[in-house]
């Protein structure tokens, strides 16, 4: 009881519910006093006047009282009900909130302030309909779009609150709306149901008072939790009598957004009972495996910890809206100094001039008589008058433009067919029109993983057993294991039709995976790329979705084979798994779904688990029962990484267990080396392929050492101190000696299309981070899997410090070891080493730019004349080796072949020492240039920059006495002909120029294909992040060195995350970075992020709904990513911006004439147009043309848009909208102006027509200038079209003609004032002699620039299109395979961490084109000899089946010439 509650105690009700008495005035001040403010405690007498049996007490800070049934006890708190809102306005709060929210927008509050002044007559030459008509028709159309956006959160919150719940009322269960339910009431739960509220477990159907949930709305885990009431309540099982007269007093902590957190007491029956989270529901979870279960609500509606965790709505403004409101004040002080300007002038001019005319321009009554306080007060109205006139430099249609474009816009992503999923019939929806520019400019993507990166599903892949491997099938032409997709079918492996099958070249006899399950000739021939799964049908427990492909792992069951046998055994009986019967069908419920694709794949091939009572698992076993005694269960922990099961049958006692393979691996009994490496092989092989591996293991135990150990651990497991260490150790003595049978390969299956998603997302500039609530190992794993990890990075940093000590220490290391890496090995340089077919080696370090006119070609800084062949390659050595005598690389004629291989830097630096005497000695006896008689001699020698490269045998005999030994084929009359091929590895980072056009590229056409692999930084940072060792990173002291961290990082994985944590990581990087950033996720848990980001993205998943109610976008899958962003999201910023220019040059074109005219009034704020054309300028006349431009435009297709991502780098920068942008367009705008009046207005100066009429009067030149100016904007948009649809050509031309059509109408059917003018001015040569010039003097230097920039700096999206017109076909779009191989031998385990074996420093995968590369193999292809077959012995021979088949010429023999390769893409 709190300090303050006790303070105010009140007796209420007497002891039978006697009627309560009227409250005294003083005490019911008091209450509201103590809900108010903290008081001191009372004096201990006070406590003694009230009967203790019935209290009322007052709501605490630091504490929640609730009485279960209790309705009118709890209300008084006045506890949030269950009502959920997402929704703003209410019918009532609508117009005055939405009006409030709108005149926030400093260009309405301008208006308005506008539309005050015109109502003054003094002031205001205009009326005040110029301005009314315009603000109302944006607020109006705005009001209407946030209507319909809060109609639709009404919608959604109506949903929510509608579902149905059992609540007990007077001892009977009553079915009432979510929303109804109350803190204390008790409600029903069934299987598979929402539970509805924060509530406290009272009973279940499971035995001891167990049920079990599923988290994936709170933290993305889809494996089963357990929680259990407290067993005094479990005895009241579903007696609805007895529950309804439950009357315990719970007191527990206030709401707060702590998942894992919950602490409080239960009073029942004069006992207290202790409540955790163990024995708590919470909101959003969902009832599995229970038929029913009973609770009482803690916490409801907002004061969920759902909820809690949720975050408030922000609202949301794109970056460019930010930008408008700063040039929008901006143009103010523009507009505000041109007034000030011609006040000045009015007041000379009126002072110089004016005032001596007044019999002709009398001054109005207002004005004083004397002259100087009759020009002030003129002067001063004047400032006013011309803030009127030109107020339009300030457009109010902007508003309603821009809001109309997003609307449009909104409905272009809602309709596009490529972003529906046929499956579940979902599509991508826009549920905000006000952020669709900014898809266009993201730079963060926030992701969660489960569900959103992967599947939930996991499938039983490929396992290996006693060190024989089964899952793979082998495809006989090109000897690479064939990728299984989901159908059935079937696709070569990554690289299968350029990469040699270098293990074939191990025996037959020594080969760890049978040779049985390669396809025939004749299967090959008849289907080369189709395999269908196994048939199961035979087992009646098999299951439809099941799919295995390698035969041989069935035939061994089916034959008996015991270790087969033993292995599927151990999957069917050591797990946790619990058996449930649905509609006659065998179903499991897991805690893990790796668990339960491993019963599941013993299940198909006959190991069907039944039966699980608390001392028995009953299996059958092709059809036969076998129940075995459960002895004992050594559950898994994230230390022991492992469990384990004791089992009796028939006498005998096995111990059977599964784990990390490291940790299985350290337990193993003596005299399996054989059996252990095979399987490690196969462990490293599963592990790169991004599978999730587990080891399995078994003892046999006798029953005297088995009781004496179970003796010991009944001890254990009753002691009151260290319980944990002592059971750890009791564990650790029997978890020896094991005996390997196995590991399995379990796949955490990817939705689809998400490696190229990221991949693609990547290389568009965009970084990608991963907030999932999963634990470290399966992030990892599926950070692997979809590319965002990979081998080739420099380094995978791992932050999993406890202590804000260790984080900080983590980080500083973390830190040091970027510096080194960027110290050593600076961005865009690159080390090559060179050997010449002379014998000498060289290194350079050469700097690398993608901003050259070849995107894979040296900066002209650095780059000397080429030498012959330069390697900087990366893999294990031998494999290395083995490829480059394959490949003819490395050949036996080399004068040597330096391997640098040392680990420490005095290793690496001897061995460099080494090779550099080697290169003197060669230098010195071999001198270059020695001829060898060779019949191209002088080909090579021009191929090698003129050094000969062919030496007599006697020196190379010397050369090779010189250092105590000969390479192999370094014999007499050997010649050294080594290939000059270069191939070349390198870091490549995208480097933007500061001057550089949109896309920092400095060269001309001919490299656009160059920018599709702009961004493959391969060797960068990553990082691993622990949701315990985030909360010290977010510390404001950490902070700092947080970021200087993560930054550096390609890719950042934080797991084990709170909701709320993620919500502060994205406001991090949106305060640390001010970049734009976006939020996807699918599950409740991903609300609070969704909301902290830019942009909020849902995935319509099996994790409920939360997360598109609370999203910007929803899409039904995360592939659908790159499309929202690449292409609508590109293309609504590419409109906008483009829009945007186009809008506010022909504002200031319009508006600035007025400032020119100026001049020529006597600065009286004379207008130069009709009132009418101002005021329907922006809303008819030029309105529909940009609209069109706004929502159809676009540069390139969405094809191309995919193909390549660079295009979408623009946008990080707002390259294509800023202050200069802005700045160039109004400047053009204020020079047409100028151009638009001069012009005009000199010739019709004093001008006559040839039948002797005036044509100087104001009215003419306002009709005259008035239409240039229409013509002129309609030629600048359709210059800035490059996209023509119907809806263009009839908004653009038809403009045009409507312009003459209104103005004809206005003045001839209305009765305008300029009726006659424009009819006299389209009558006379004079006018269209004037048109011509104008328009050849505003176009001429338009058309001439944007020619120049788009020849001599073109964009990509330019040279793109110029390809696309000269019909050259574009390249293939860089995807990469849905798997690649990890080449390091690192550990699969996805249950707890495991530490990788190694990793290799630099990766060969990724080559690049180089300078004269193409010449080189066409020269060499001419040279006779250039690639014959060595003389020598290679280190490993390769098959020769590699170069036997070809289906071209299958009876020629086997050429011994590497095949030929794109460089662009192959792949070493």
């Amino acid at each position: 009881m709190c300090a303050r509650s006790e303070a105010v105690e009140l007796e209420v009700l007497g002891a039978e519910g006697e009627p309560r008495p009227p409250r005294p005035l003083r005490l019911s001040l008091l209450e509201l006093l103590g809900k108010l403010v903290r008081r001191e405690p009372a004096p201990p007498h006070r406590r003694n006047r009230h009967n203790h049996r019935f209290r009322t007490f007052v709501s605490c800070e630091n504490e929640r009282r609730i009485k279960a049934n209790n309705r009118e006890y709890n209300a008084q708190f006045r506890y949030a009900n269950n009502y959920i809102k997402t929704s703003k306005y209410s019918i009532i709060t609508f117009l005055p909130l939405n009006l409030l929210e709108q005149f926030q927008r400093l260009a309405n509050f301008y208006f308005l302030c506008l539309l005050v002044l015109q109502l003054i007559p003094a002031i205001s030459s205009l009326t005040p309909i110029t301005t009314a008509i315009p603000l109302i028709g944006v607020l109006a159309l705005t009001a209407v779009k946030d209507a319909y956006d809060d109609f639709q959160r009404h919608q959604n919150d109506s949903q929510v609150n509608h579902r149905r719940a059992k609540t007990l009322r007077n001892g009977k269960l009553v079915e009432e709306k979510w929303a109804s339910v109350q803190v204390g009431d008790v409600i029903r739960l069934e299987n598979d149901q929402f539970v509805a509220a924060d509530i406290l477990l009272l009973s279940s159907s499971e035995p001891n008072g167990l049920c079990y949930i599923e988290t994936a709305e709170l933290d993305g885990e889809t494996n089963l939790k357990c929680r259990q009431c407290l067993l005094e309540t479990a005895a009241m099982g579903q007696d609805d009598a007895q529950l309804g007269a439950f009357d315990g007093e719970i007191v527990c902590e206030t709401p707060n957004n702590l998942l894992n957190k919950f602490d409080g007491t239960l009073t029942w029956r004069e006992r207290v009972f202790s409540l955790d989270n163990d024995k708590i529901l919470l909101r959003g979870c969902v009832l599995r495996n229970t038929s029913w279960c009973y609770g009482v609500v803690v916490f409801a509606g907002k004061d969920t910890k759902l909820m809690q965790n949720s975050g408030k709505t922000k609202f949301k403004r794109t970056s460019i809206d930010r930008l408008l409101n700063f040039l929008i004040i901006g143009i103010v002080f523009f507009l505000l100094s041109m007034c000030v300007f011609c006040t000045v002038a009015c007041g000379v001019w009126e002072w110089l001039v004016g005032r001596h005319f007044q019999t002709y321009l009398p001054w109005d009554s207002l004005v004083p008589v004397e002259p100087v306080s009759g020009t002030v007060v003129i002067a001063f109205l004047v400032f006013f008058s011309y803030a009127i006139v030109m107020n339009t430099v300030v457009p109010i249609s902007l508003y309603v433009s821009v809001e109309v474009i997003r609307f449009a816009q909104s409905f272009l992503i809602n309709w596009d067919e490529k972003m529906y999923y046929d499956k579940t019939g979902t599509a991508a929806k826009a549920r905000t029109t006000t952020l669709n520019e900014e898809l266009g400019q993201i730079q963060y993507i926030f992701s969660d993983k489960t569900g959103t990166l992967t599947q939930n599903i996991m499938t039983f892949n490929k396992c290996s057993i006693a060190g024989v491997c089964y899952g793979d099938v082998v495809d006989e032409h090109t000897g690479e294991a064939i990728e299984l997709n989901e159908r059935g079918g079937s696709r070569p492996g990554p690289g299968s039709a350029s990469r040699a099958r270098l293990l074939e070249q191990e025996h037959e006899q020594g080969r760890s995976t049978p040779g049985a399950r390669r396809p025939t000739d004749a299967q090959a021939q008849a289907h080369p790329h189709s395999t269908q799964p196994l048939d199961f049908s035979f087992n009646p427990e098999y299951e439809a979705d099941f799919k295995f492909f390698d035969e041989s792992l069935l035939l061994a069951v089916q034959r008996g084979d015991q270790h087969v046998h033993d292995f599927f055994r151990l999957l069917a009986l050591c797990h946790t798994v619990m058996p449930d019967q649905k509609n006659g069908r065998l179903e499991y419920q897991a805690q893990s779904p790796d668990e339960s694709a491993l019963v599941s794949a013993a299940r198909n091939f006959g190991f069907v688990f039944r039966e699980r009572a608390p001392n028995s698992i009953t299996i059958e076993v092709m059809g036969k029962t076998e129940v075995y005694e459960l002895l004992c269960i050594l559950d898994f922990n994230n230390v022991r990484k492992r469990m384990s099961v004791i089992l009796r049958k028939d006498g005998e006692i096995r111990l059977y267990t599964k784990g990390a393979d490291n940790v299985i691996y350290e337990r193993l009994k003596g005299n399996q080396d054989g059996v252990k490496s095979r399987t490690q092989e196969h462990l490293n092989k599963f592990a790169g392929e991004g599978l999730r591996t587990l080891a399995l293991a078994w003892r046999p135990l006798d029953e005297r050492g088995f009781a004496e150990w179970k003796r010991r651990h009944h001890t254990a497991a009753l002691a009151l101190h260290d319980r944990d260490e002592q059971l750890d150790a009791i564990y650790e003595e029997i978890e020896t000696d094991l005996l390997l049978l196995g590991v399995t390969a379990i796949e955490d299956k990817l939705q689809d299309g998400v490696p190229e998603t990221i991949a693609n997302l990547s290389m568009a500039g965009i970084k990608i981070w991963v907030l999932t609530g999963d634990k470290q190992e399966t992030a990892i794993n599926i950070g692997y899997s979809c590319q965002l990890l990979t081998d080739d990075m420099a380094e995978v940093f791992v932050i999993d410090g406890v202590a804000h000590d260790d984080v900080e220490r983590q980080l500083a290391k973390c830190r040091d070891s970027i510096r080194v890496v960027n110290t050593f090995l600076p961005p865009g340089e690159y080390i090559l080493l060179i050997i010449n077919r002379d014998g000498s080696t060289a290194s350079r370090t050469t700097t690398w730019s993608d901003s050259s006119p070849s995107a894979a070609t040296p900066s002209a800084s650095s780059t000397p004349s080429w030498r012959p062949v330069s390697i900087f390659y990366s893999s294990l050595t031998e494999t290395a080796i083995n490829i480059g005598y394959s490949c003819q690389l490395l050949t036996d004629d080399m004068a040597e072949v330096f391997v640098i291989d040392g680990v420490a830097h005095d290793d690496v630096e001897r061995q460099l020492a080494k090779c550099r005497d080697s290169i003197r000695v060669v230098n010195t006896f071999l001198p270059p240039g020695t001829s060898g008689g060779e019949p191209d001699g002088s080909a090579a020698g021009a191929l090698n920059g003129g050094a000969a490269g062919v030496r007599p045998a006697a020196a190379a005999a010397a050369a090779a006495a010189g250092r105590g030994g000969a390479s192999p084929g370094r014999a007499a009359g050997v010649k050294l002909n080594a290939p000059a091929v270069s191939v070349v590895t390198f870091r490549w980072e995208h480097n933007m120029h500061e001057h550089s056009n949109e896309y920092a590229a400095g060269g001309g056409p001919a490299s656009a294909d160059s920018h599709e692999h702009g961004n493959d930084d391969t060797n960068g940072f990553a990082i691993v992040i622990n949701g315990h060792s985030l909360v010290h990173c977010l510390h404001p002291k950490l902070e700092e060195k947080f970021l200087e961290v993560v930054l550096h990082c390609r890719s950042v994985i934080c797991c084990r995350v709170t909701p709320l944590q993620k919500a502060m990581v994205v406001e991090l990087i949106k305060k640390a970075r001010r970049a734009v950033t976006l939020a996807i996720g699918d599950g409740a848990n991903d609300v609070s992020m969704i909301k902290a980001a830019h942009i909020g993205v849902g995935i319509s998943g099996q994790e409920g709904m939360q997360a598109v109610l609370a999203a910007d976008y929803s899409i039904a899958q995360f592939r659908f990513l790159q499309r929202l962003l690449l292409v609508h999201g590109r293309w609504s910023y590419y409109r906008m911006c483009k829009f945007l220019r186009y809008f506010f040059y022909k504002n200031f074109a319009f508006t600035v004439c007025h400032f020119w005219f100026a001049f020529f009034c006597g600065f009286s704020a004379q207008t130069v147009f009709d009132e009418m054309f101002i005021s329907v300028y922006n809303l008819f006349y030029t309105s529909l043309p940009v609209l069109a431009l706004g929502v159809f435009e676009q540069d390139v297709s969405d094809a191309t848009s995919l193909q390549f991502p660079k295009l979408y780098v623009p946008g990080h920068t707002s390259q294509l909208f800023n202050k200069t942008e802005f700045i160039k367009s109004t400047l053009h705008g204020c020079f047409t102006s100028l151009v638009l009046f001069l012009i005009p207005y000199g010739t019709y100066k004093d001008g006559l027509a040839p039948d002797g009429k005036i044509l100087s009067d104001h009215m003419l030149l306002g009709s005259v200038v008035a239409t240039i100016l229409i013509i002129d904007n309609t030629t600048q948009i359709a210059l800035d079209t490059t996209y023509w649809t119907v809806c263009n050509h009839v908004t653009i031309w038809g403009s045009l003609v409507s312009y003459f059509v209104l103005d004809y109408f206005y003045n001839y059917a209305i009765g305008g004032p300029y009726v006659g003018s424009l009819t006299v001015a389209l009558t006379q040569a004079t006018f269209w002699f004037t048109a011509v010039l104008t328009m050849i003097i505003l176009m001429v230097p338009v058309v001439s620039w944007r020619l120049a920039w788009s020849v001599t700096r073109p964009t990509l999206a330019e040279r793109l299109r110029a390809r696309q017109r000269w019909r050259e076909a574009a390249p293939a779009p860089r995807t990469p395979s849905a798997r690649r191989v990890r080449r390091s031998m690192r550990s699969g385990y996805a249950f707890a961490h495991q530490e990788g074996f190694g990793r290799l420093i630099t990766s060969g995968k990724i080559m690049r084109r180089i300078p004269h590369a193409d010449a080189a193999l066409h020269a060499l292809a001419a040279l006779p000899g250039k690639f014959s077959a060595r003389p020598g012995t290679p280190p490993a021979e390769p098959d020769p089946a590699v170069f036997a088949t070809s289906p071209a010429s299958p009876g020629t023999p086997p050429s011994p010439r590497a095949p030929k390769q794109d460089l662009d893409s192959v792949d070493l």
